[in-house]
Protein backbone atom coordinates (compact mmCIF):
# COMPACT_ATOMS: atom_id res chain seq x y z
CA UNK A 1 0.00 0.00 0.00
CA UNK A 2 0.84 3.08 -0.41
CA UNK A 3 0.18 6.73 1.38
CA UNK A 4 0.60 10.50 0.16
CA UNK A 5 2.43 13.07 2.42
CA UNK A 6 0.95 16.34 2.82
CA UNK A 7 2.00 19.46 4.93
CA UNK A 8 -0.82 21.47 6.86
CA UNK A 9 -0.47 24.50 5.09
CA UNK A 10 0.43 26.61 8.21
CA UNK A 11 2.99 24.69 8.42
CA UNK A 12 5.48 27.24 6.35
CA UNK A 13 4.10 30.62 7.40
CA UNK A 14 1.76 33.32 5.80
CA UNK A 15 3.10 33.26 2.41
CA UNK A 16 1.20 30.87 0.46
CA UNK A 17 2.62 31.02 -3.20
CA UNK A 18 5.88 30.24 -0.97
CA UNK A 19 4.37 27.34 1.06
CA UNK A 20 3.50 26.02 -2.61
CA UNK A 21 7.07 26.16 -3.81
CA UNK A 22 8.53 24.79 -0.65
CA UNK A 23 6.65 21.51 -0.79
CA UNK A 24 6.79 21.26 -4.51
CA UNK A 25 10.54 21.43 -3.91
CA UNK A 26 10.66 18.98 -1.80
CA UNK A 27 7.93 16.12 -3.82
CA UNK A 28 5.15 16.94 -2.15
CA UNK A 29 2.06 16.80 -4.43
CA UNK A 30 -1.06 17.02 -2.06
CA UNK A 31 -2.31 19.69 -0.24
CA UNK A 32 -4.22 20.08 2.85
CA UNK A 33 -5.59 23.49 3.00
CA UNK A 34 -6.26 25.13 6.72
CA UNK A 35 -4.91 28.41 7.24
CA UNK A 36 -1.77 30.98 5.99
CA UNK A 37 -4.00 32.15 3.37
CA UNK A 38 -3.76 35.31 3.21
CA UNK A 39 -4.38 35.64 7.34
CA UNK A 40 -7.49 33.95 6.77
CA UNK A 41 -8.60 30.38 7.09
CA UNK A 42 -9.79 27.84 4.15
CA UNK A 43 -13.60 27.99 5.15
CA UNK A 44 -13.87 32.03 4.54
CA UNK A 45 -11.62 32.39 1.42
CA UNK A 46 -14.09 34.96 -0.53
CA UNK A 47 -14.61 34.07 -4.37
CA UNK A 48 -11.17 36.12 -5.60
CA UNK A 49 -9.27 34.19 -2.89
CA UNK A 50 -10.18 31.15 -4.10
CA UNK A 51 -9.08 31.56 -7.59
CA UNK A 52 -6.11 32.91 -6.63
CA UNK A 53 -5.31 29.77 -4.85
CA UNK A 54 -6.61 28.04 -7.73
CA UNK A 55 -4.08 29.36 -10.09
CA UNK A 56 -1.80 29.36 -7.72
CA UNK A 57 -2.14 25.44 -7.55
CA UNK A 58 -2.69 25.27 -10.84
CA UNK A 59 0.58 26.62 -11.65
CA UNK A 60 2.30 24.45 -9.70
CA UNK A 61 1.28 21.07 -10.24
CA UNK A 62 -0.59 20.09 -7.64
CA UNK A 63 -3.67 19.04 -5.98
CA UNK A 64 -5.85 19.90 -2.99
CA UNK A 65 -6.36 16.46 -0.74
CA UNK A 66 -8.40 18.33 2.12
CA UNK A 67 -9.95 21.24 3.27
CA UNK A 68 -8.90 21.42 7.26
CA UNK A 69 -11.81 23.66 8.55
CA UNK A 70 -12.74 24.53 11.85
CA UNK A 71 -15.64 24.29 11.42
CA UNK A 72 -17.51 23.23 14.43
CA UNK A 73 -15.05 23.36 17.04
CA UNK A 74 -16.77 25.77 19.43
CA UNK A 75 -17.65 24.54 22.98
CA UNK A 76 -20.90 23.45 23.87
CA UNK A 77 -20.53 24.88 27.90
CA UNK A 78 -21.99 27.38 29.04
CA UNK A 79 -25.12 25.47 28.21
CA UNK A 80 -25.26 26.01 24.16
CA UNK A 81 -28.57 25.68 22.02
CA UNK A 82 -28.64 23.93 18.90
CA UNK A 83 -29.41 27.63 17.19
CA UNK A 84 -26.75 29.30 18.80
CA UNK A 85 -24.80 26.69 17.53
CA UNK A 86 -25.73 27.43 13.84
CA UNK A 87 -25.02 30.83 14.06
CA UNK A 88 -21.74 30.12 14.73
CA UNK A 89 -20.84 27.35 11.89
CA UNK A 90 -24.06 27.46 9.26
CA UNK A 91 -22.35 30.18 7.13
CA UNK A 92 -18.74 28.74 6.85
CA UNK A 93 -19.93 25.51 6.20
CA UNK A 94 -21.97 27.29 2.92
CA UNK A 95 -19.02 29.14 2.26
CA UNK A 96 -15.97 26.03 2.73
CA UNK A 97 -18.54 24.36 -0.28
CA UNK A 98 -18.31 27.67 -2.46
CA UNK A 99 -14.31 27.38 -2.47
CA UNK A 100 -14.50 23.56 -2.66
CA UNK A 101 -16.37 23.94 -6.11
CA UNK A 102 -13.53 26.02 -6.94
CA UNK A 103 -10.21 24.20 -5.28
CA UNK A 104 -11.82 20.60 -5.92
CA UNK A 105 -10.55 19.02 -2.11
CA UNK A 106 -11.26 15.19 -2.15
CA UNK A 107 -12.59 15.63 1.47
CA UNK A 108 -13.58 18.48 3.83
CA UNK A 109 -12.69 18.40 7.40
CA UNK A 110 -15.04 18.98 10.45
CA UNK A 111 -13.86 19.34 13.95
CA UNK A 112 -15.58 18.16 17.01
CA UNK A 113 -16.85 20.29 19.48
CA UNK A 114 -15.17 20.97 22.83
CA UNK A 115 -16.94 18.83 25.82
CA UNK A 116 -15.48 17.44 28.26
CA UNK A 117 -15.97 14.24 30.02
CA UNK A 118 -17.21 13.87 33.84
CA UNK A 119 -15.89 11.21 36.80
CA UNK A 120 -17.62 7.68 35.58
CA UNK A 121 -18.82 9.17 32.04
CA UNK A 122 -17.86 9.45 28.18
CA UNK A 123 -17.88 12.63 27.10
CA UNK A 124 -19.97 11.13 24.07
CA UNK A 125 -22.23 9.94 26.78
CA UNK A 126 -22.41 13.28 28.04
CA UNK A 127 -23.01 14.45 24.58
CA UNK A 128 -26.57 11.87 24.36
CA UNK A 129 -27.91 13.46 27.20
CA UNK A 130 -27.26 16.95 27.44
CA UNK A 131 -27.12 18.02 23.90
CA UNK A 132 -28.75 15.73 21.60
CA UNK A 133 -29.14 17.78 18.53
CA UNK A 134 -25.56 17.86 18.51
CA UNK A 135 -25.77 14.44 16.41
CA UNK A 136 -28.46 15.32 14.06
CA UNK A 137 -27.09 19.14 13.08
CA UNK A 138 -23.28 17.15 12.12
CA UNK A 139 -25.33 14.50 10.17
CA UNK A 140 -27.11 17.44 8.38
CA UNK A 141 -23.63 19.11 7.99
CA UNK A 142 -22.22 15.81 6.35
CA UNK A 143 -24.93 15.30 3.87
CA UNK A 144 -24.80 18.75 2.70
CA UNK A 145 -20.88 18.08 1.87
CA UNK A 146 -21.41 14.92 0.22
CA UNK A 147 -24.43 16.02 -1.50
CA UNK A 148 -22.11 18.51 -2.86
CA UNK A 149 -19.88 15.82 -4.01
CA UNK A 150 -16.88 16.25 -1.37
CA UNK A 151 -16.06 13.62 1.25
CA UNK A 152 -15.63 14.49 4.69
CA UNK A 153 -13.22 13.91 7.50
CA UNK A 154 -14.28 14.56 11.35
CA UNK A 155 -11.13 14.73 13.34
CA UNK A 156 -10.30 15.16 17.25
CA UNK A 157 -8.59 18.62 18.64
CA UNK A 158 -6.26 18.83 21.48
CA UNK A 159 -8.30 20.80 24.10
CA UNK A 160 -11.48 19.77 25.98
CA UNK A 161 -12.20 17.98 22.37
CA UNK A 162 -15.59 15.85 22.70
CA UNK A 163 -13.38 13.09 20.95
CA UNK A 164 -10.96 12.82 23.98
CA UNK A 165 -10.48 8.81 24.22
CA UNK A 166 -10.75 6.00 22.16
CA UNK A 167 -14.41 5.25 23.39
CA UNK A 168 -15.50 9.23 23.04
CA UNK A 169 -14.72 8.18 19.13
CA UNK A 170 -16.57 5.34 18.49
CA UNK A 171 -19.29 6.12 20.03
CA UNK A 172 -19.76 9.34 18.62
CA UNK A 173 -19.29 7.86 14.79
CA UNK A 174 -21.40 4.91 15.69
CA UNK A 175 -24.29 7.55 16.56
CA UNK A 176 -23.45 9.50 13.52
CA UNK A 177 -24.74 6.64 11.31
CA UNK A 178 -22.89 7.92 8.11
CA UNK A 179 -19.99 5.01 7.56
CA UNK A 180 -18.96 6.85 4.65
CA UNK A 181 -17.49 9.38 6.91
CA UNK A 182 -13.87 8.89 8.19
CA UNK A 183 -12.07 9.49 11.51
CA UNK A 184 -8.88 11.98 11.16
CA UNK A 185 -6.67 10.52 13.93
CA UNK A 186 -4.51 13.31 14.82
CA UNK A 187 -2.13 11.15 17.59
CA UNK A 188 -0.35 14.36 19.30
CA UNK A 189 -3.83 15.46 19.63
CA UNK A 190 -5.34 12.52 21.40
CA UNK A 191 -2.17 11.72 23.46
CA UNK A 192 -2.39 15.36 25.02
CA UNK A 193 -6.19 14.36 25.88
CA UNK A 194 -4.58 11.07 28.44
CA UNK A 195 -4.56 8.43 25.52
CA UNK A 196 -0.95 7.81 24.68
CA UNK A 197 -0.05 6.62 20.97
CA UNK A 198 0.20 2.71 21.14
CA UNK A 199 -0.42 0.32 18.73
CA UNK A 200 -3.17 -1.04 20.12
CA UNK A 201 -5.09 2.44 20.41
CA UNK A 202 -4.34 2.57 16.29
CA UNK A 203 -6.03 -1.32 16.39
CA UNK A 204 -8.91 0.10 18.56
CA UNK A 205 -9.17 2.98 16.19
CA UNK A 206 -8.20 0.98 12.49
CA UNK A 207 -11.95 0.82 11.03
CA UNK A 208 -12.63 4.19 11.93
CA UNK A 209 -9.52 5.67 10.42
CA UNK A 210 -9.64 7.43 6.87
CA UNK A 211 -6.65 10.17 7.64
CA UNK A 212 -3.94 10.78 9.75
CA UNK A 213 -1.93 13.76 11.23
CA UNK A 214 1.42 13.30 12.67
CA UNK A 215 3.02 15.36 14.78
CA UNK A 216 6.41 14.40 17.07
CA UNK A 217 6.85 15.31 20.70
CA UNK A 218 8.65 14.09 23.62
CA UNK A 219 7.27 13.09 27.10
CA UNK A 220 7.88 15.11 30.51
CA UNK A 221 9.43 13.40 33.58
CA UNK A 222 6.52 11.00 34.01
CA UNK A 223 7.14 9.46 30.89
CA UNK A 224 4.08 10.16 29.52
CA UNK A 225 2.60 13.33 29.29
CA UNK A 226 3.61 16.26 26.50
CA UNK A 227 6.02 18.11 27.23
CA UNK A 228 8.10 19.09 24.65
CA UNK A 229 8.18 20.01 20.53
CA UNK A 230 10.25 16.96 18.93
CA UNK A 231 10.49 16.09 15.58
CA UNK A 232 9.00 13.02 14.44
CA UNK A 233 12.36 10.93 14.59
CA UNK A 234 12.95 12.04 18.26
CA UNK A 235 9.33 11.64 19.64
CA UNK A 236 8.65 9.34 22.79
CA UNK A 237 5.80 7.22 21.11
CA UNK A 238 6.55 4.61 18.86
CA UNK A 239 6.41 6.47 15.26
CA UNK A 240 7.39 3.81 12.75
CA UNK A 241 5.57 0.81 14.68
CA UNK A 242 2.53 2.99 14.39
CA UNK A 243 2.88 4.89 11.00
CA UNK A 244 4.26 1.44 9.01
CA UNK A 245 0.97 -0.35 10.30
CA UNK A 246 -1.41 2.45 9.20
CA UNK A 247 0.97 2.20 5.51
CA UNK A 248 0.51 -1.10 5.40
CA UNK A 249 -3.15 -1.46 6.27
CA UNK A 250 -3.79 1.06 4.35
CA UNK A 251 -5.90 3.10 6.48
CA UNK A 252 -5.01 6.48 5.70
CA UNK A 253 -4.00 7.27 2.05
CA UNK A 254 -2.95 10.41 3.35
CA UNK A 255 -0.24 11.10 5.85
CA UNK A 256 -0.37 15.21 7.16
CA UNK A 257 2.48 16.20 9.39
CA UNK A 258 1.73 19.26 11.72
CA UNK A 259 3.95 21.15 13.72
CA UNK A 260 4.56 19.72 17.12
CA UNK A 261 3.01 21.21 19.93
CA UNK A 262 5.00 21.45 23.87
CA UNK A 263 7.73 23.96 24.89
CA UNK A 264 9.78 24.83 21.74
CA UNK A 265 13.54 24.30 21.81
CA UNK A 266 15.68 27.48 21.03
CA UNK A 267 15.94 27.91 16.98
CA UNK A 268 13.08 25.40 16.13
CA UNK A 269 11.89 26.25 12.66
CA UNK A 270 8.76 24.24 11.23
CA UNK A 271 10.05 24.46 7.68
CA UNK A 272 13.58 22.84 8.88
CA UNK A 273 11.60 20.36 10.70
CA UNK A 274 9.38 19.87 8.18
CA UNK A 275 11.78 18.98 5.61
CA UNK A 276 13.62 16.51 8.44
CA UNK A 277 10.73 14.73 8.71
CA UNK A 278 9.52 13.89 5.28
CA UNK A 279 12.86 12.72 4.70
CA UNK A 280 13.03 10.60 7.53
CA UNK A 281 9.66 8.85 7.17
CA UNK A 282 10.23 8.05 3.29
CA UNK A 283 13.69 6.64 4.25
CA UNK A 284 12.98 4.60 7.28
CA UNK A 285 8.83 3.50 5.47
CA UNK A 286 7.87 1.58 2.42
CA UNK A 287 4.97 2.81 0.93
CA UNK A 288 5.76 6.84 1.71
CA UNK A 289 5.54 8.57 -1.08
Amino acid sequence: MTSCLTLLSSILGGDFAVALERQRAIGIEYLDLKDGLWDKTIEHLDADEAQRAHALITEHGMQVHCFSTSIGHTSLEPATDEAAFRALHDAAIDNAIRVADVLHPQVIRLLAPKLVSLPGDTAAGRLRREFPWVIGLYRGWVDRITDAGFGVLIENEAWDCLLGSVRDIQIFFADLQRPDVRYTWDIQNLWQMGTFPTLDVYRELRPLIGAVHLKGGRAGDDGKTLAFAAPLDEASWPVLDIVRAVVADGAAPYICLNPSHGQKPPGWNNWEIAQREVAFLRREIRGIA
